[in-house]
């Protein structure tokens, strides 16, 4: 290679860094946003929970809190992901959103199958075809452990 190309790739070499590292900041910045987010809205369940007597409690408010509550899970499933960058934080995100959909929806008994078989496809995926090495931060755990 030519030291002229050797200096570009050495300059665009040094950009992908900086630009990879200001990424990876506002991605952990807006995991605290969303967190802060979830938090609230948790207080609010709570407190939403609290001012309501039990006679009051019927099936359309407990229907409205599980929405509620399972969307808060598949947000805090959503932030590991985002922390993680692990593929197994990725079928977690989407077994959970896929478990919400079905009990809060009340879907139909075409679409409950597909969600049924859909978790069950997640799970085969996680047991049979996930091992450690699956992690999108494999490579960077074994440059770390080489240096």
């Amino acid at each position: 290679m030519s030291p002229k190309r050797q200096v570009n790739h050495n300059i665009r070499k040094h950009f992908n860094g900086i630009i990879y590292n200001i990424s990876r900041y506002v991605e952990i910045a807006l995991s605290i946003v969303i967190l802060v987010v979830i938090v609230l809205a948790g207080v609010r369940l709570v407190m939403e929970i609290a001012g309501t007597s039990v006679s009051s409690m019927d099936t359309e408010f407990f229907t409205s809190f599980l929405s509620q509550a399972l969307s808060l899970v598949v947000g805090v499933e959503f932030v590991k992901m985002l922390c993680q960058h692990s593929a197994q934080t990725v079928v977690e995100v989407l077994m959970f959103a896929t478990a919400r959909q079905m009990v809060v929806e009340h879907l139909g008994p075409v679409e409950t199958l597909i969600g049924v078989l859909s978790i069950a496809v997640l799970f085969a995926i996680r047991k049979y075809l996930m091992t450690d090495n699956d992690d999108m931060n494999s490579r960077k755990h074994k440059e770390e452990s080489e240096h």
